[in-house]
Protein backbone atom coordinates (compact mmCIF):
# COMPACT_ATOMS: atom_id res chain seq x y z
CA UNK A 1 0.00 0.00 0.00
CA UNK A 2 1.63 3.28 -1.09
CA UNK A 3 2.08 5.67 1.82
CA UNK A 4 0.59 9.16 1.74
CA UNK A 5 1.34 10.31 5.31
CA UNK A 6 1.73 9.19 8.91
CA UNK A 7 0.28 10.48 12.13
CA UNK A 8 2.61 10.49 15.09
CA UNK A 9 1.95 10.99 18.81
CA UNK A 10 5.32 12.09 20.29
CA UNK A 11 4.16 11.78 23.91
CA UNK A 12 3.76 8.01 23.64
CA UNK A 13 5.97 7.39 20.58
CA UNK A 14 3.28 5.85 18.37
CA UNK A 15 2.57 6.24 14.67
CA UNK A 16 -0.11 5.18 12.21
CA UNK A 17 0.52 5.05 8.48
CA UNK A 18 -2.17 6.33 6.08
CA UNK A 19 -2.18 4.85 2.60
CA UNK A 20 -3.74 5.98 -0.66
CA UNK A 21 -6.98 3.99 -0.21
CA UNK A 22 -7.77 5.56 3.17
CA UNK A 23 -6.65 9.02 2.01
CA UNK A 24 -8.96 8.62 -1.00
CA UNK A 25 -11.92 7.76 1.27
CA UNK A 26 -11.26 10.87 3.37
CA UNK A 27 -10.85 13.07 0.28
CA UNK A 28 -14.04 11.81 -1.36
CA UNK A 29 -16.11 12.42 1.75
CA UNK A 30 -15.20 16.05 2.44
CA UNK A 31 -18.25 17.93 3.70
CA UNK A 32 -18.92 21.19 1.95
CA UNK A 33 -21.30 23.97 2.90
CA UNK A 34 -24.85 22.75 3.68
CA UNK A 35 -23.95 19.08 3.21
CA UNK A 36 -24.45 16.38 5.84
CA UNK A 37 -21.66 14.84 7.88
CA UNK A 38 -20.18 11.57 6.66
CA UNK A 39 -17.97 9.06 8.39
CA UNK A 40 -16.91 5.52 9.04
CA UNK A 41 -14.84 3.27 11.20
CA UNK A 42 -11.07 3.04 11.54
CA UNK A 43 -9.19 -0.24 11.63
CA UNK A 44 -5.52 -1.02 12.15
CA UNK A 45 -3.62 -3.42 9.95
CA UNK A 46 -1.02 -4.75 12.36
CA UNK A 47 0.53 -7.06 9.76
CA UNK A 48 2.09 -4.24 7.70
CA UNK A 49 5.84 -4.80 7.90
CA UNK A 50 6.46 -1.02 7.82
CA UNK A 51 4.25 -0.17 10.82
CA UNK A 52 0.59 0.08 11.76
CA UNK A 53 -1.55 0.98 8.74
CA UNK A 54 -4.87 2.79 9.05
CA UNK A 55 -7.83 1.39 7.12
CA UNK A 56 -10.98 3.54 6.91
CA UNK A 57 -14.42 2.31 5.92
CA UNK A 58 -16.38 4.61 3.61
CA UNK A 59 -19.59 6.44 4.48
CA UNK A 60 -22.67 4.24 4.33
CA UNK A 61 -26.23 5.09 3.23
CA UNK A 62 -27.64 3.43 6.39
CA UNK A 63 -25.98 6.05 8.62
CA UNK A 64 -28.06 8.92 9.97
CA UNK A 65 -26.68 12.44 9.73
CA UNK A 66 -27.29 16.14 9.61
CA UNK A 67 -25.14 19.20 9.03
CA UNK A 68 -23.50 18.93 12.47
CA UNK A 69 -24.07 15.34 13.60
CA UNK A 70 -23.56 11.74 12.53
CA UNK A 71 -24.72 8.39 13.89
CA UNK A 72 -23.09 5.37 12.32
CA UNK A 73 -25.54 2.54 11.73
CA UNK A 74 -24.94 -0.14 14.40
CA UNK A 75 -25.67 -3.05 12.06
CA UNK A 76 -23.29 -1.73 9.41
CA UNK A 77 -20.61 -1.23 12.06
CA UNK A 78 -20.94 -4.76 13.41
CA UNK A 79 -20.74 -6.26 9.92
CA UNK A 80 -17.62 -4.19 9.18
CA UNK A 81 -16.00 -5.22 12.47
CA UNK A 82 -16.68 -8.91 11.79
CA UNK A 83 -15.34 -8.68 8.22
CA UNK A 84 -12.28 -6.69 9.35
CA UNK A 85 -11.48 -9.14 12.15
CA UNK A 86 -11.60 -12.00 9.64
CA UNK A 87 -8.89 -10.14 7.67
CA UNK A 88 -6.77 -9.61 10.78
CA UNK A 89 -7.73 -5.94 11.16
CA UNK A 90 -8.68 -4.43 14.53
CA UNK A 91 -11.09 -1.60 15.30
CA UNK A 92 -9.23 1.45 16.62
CA UNK A 93 -11.77 4.24 16.27
CA UNK A 94 -13.89 6.22 13.87
CA UNK A 95 -13.74 9.21 11.55
CA UNK A 96 -16.17 11.87 10.37
CA UNK A 97 -16.32 15.14 8.45
CA UNK A 98 -16.74 18.77 9.44
CA UNK A 99 -17.55 21.69 7.12
CA UNK A 100 -14.56 23.63 8.57
CA UNK A 101 -11.34 24.20 6.62
CA UNK A 102 -9.24 23.07 9.58
CA UNK A 103 -11.41 20.76 11.67
CA UNK A 104 -11.66 21.32 15.41
CA UNK A 105 -13.04 19.00 18.06
CA UNK A 106 -16.48 20.28 19.02
CA UNK A 107 -17.90 19.77 22.52
CA UNK A 108 -20.20 17.13 20.97
CA UNK A 109 -17.17 15.39 19.44
CA UNK A 110 -15.40 15.32 22.80
CA UNK A 111 -18.49 13.87 24.50
CA UNK A 112 -19.12 11.20 21.86
CA UNK A 113 -15.46 10.24 21.60
CA UNK A 114 -15.14 9.83 25.36
CA UNK A 115 -18.37 7.75 25.37
CA UNK A 116 -16.90 5.61 22.57
CA UNK A 117 -13.71 5.09 24.58
CA UNK A 118 -15.71 4.04 27.65
CA UNK A 119 -17.92 1.69 25.61
CA UNK A 120 -14.91 -0.10 24.10
CA UNK A 121 -12.37 0.36 26.92
CA UNK A 122 -11.87 -3.39 27.43
CA UNK A 123 -10.89 -4.05 23.80
CA UNK A 124 -9.77 -0.58 22.76
CA UNK A 125 -8.04 1.31 25.56
CA UNK A 126 -6.71 4.18 23.40
CA UNK A 127 -9.09 4.83 20.48
CA UNK A 128 -8.35 7.14 17.57
CA UNK A 129 -10.65 9.77 16.08
CA UNK A 130 -10.10 11.47 12.73
CA UNK A 131 -11.92 14.57 11.56
CA UNK A 132 -11.81 15.52 7.88
CA UNK A 133 -12.17 19.23 7.10
CA UNK A 134 -12.34 21.01 3.76
CA UNK A 135 -8.77 22.36 3.48
CA UNK A 136 -6.68 20.56 0.89
CA UNK A 137 -3.63 20.80 3.13
CA UNK A 138 -2.24 18.51 5.84
CA UNK A 139 -4.14 20.59 8.43
CA UNK A 140 -7.41 19.67 6.71
CA UNK A 141 -7.40 16.17 8.21
CA UNK A 142 -6.55 15.77 11.89
CA UNK A 143 -6.33 12.87 14.35
CA UNK A 144 -6.63 12.48 18.12
CA UNK A 145 -6.26 9.62 20.59
CA UNK A 146 -7.67 9.16 24.08
CA UNK A 147 -4.66 8.91 26.38
CA UNK A 148 -3.98 9.78 29.98
CA UNK A 149 -7.60 10.85 30.51
CA UNK A 150 -7.57 13.42 27.70
CA UNK A 151 -7.53 13.80 23.94
CA UNK A 152 -4.07 14.09 22.42
CA UNK A 153 -3.67 15.40 18.90
CA UNK A 154 -1.36 13.65 16.47
CA UNK A 155 1.26 15.37 14.35
CA UNK A 156 0.91 14.69 10.64
CA UNK A 157 4.19 13.69 9.03
CA UNK A 158 4.25 14.30 5.30
CA UNK A 159 5.80 11.37 3.50
CA UNK A 160 4.17 11.73 0.10
CA UNK A 161 1.07 13.82 0.70
CA UNK A 162 -1.62 13.31 -1.91
CA UNK A 163 -4.68 15.53 -1.67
Amino acid sequence: MPLTWSWYWPLFDAAIRVGENTASIFEGARQHKYERERGGQLFADLSDQHGISLIATPPHPADSSGHAWLELNDERCQIEITEANEKGLRLIGYWHTHPQRVPQLSPKDVTSFKAFSIRYREVLPNPVAVIVGTALTPQGIRAWSVRYGGLLEAVQLADKVIF
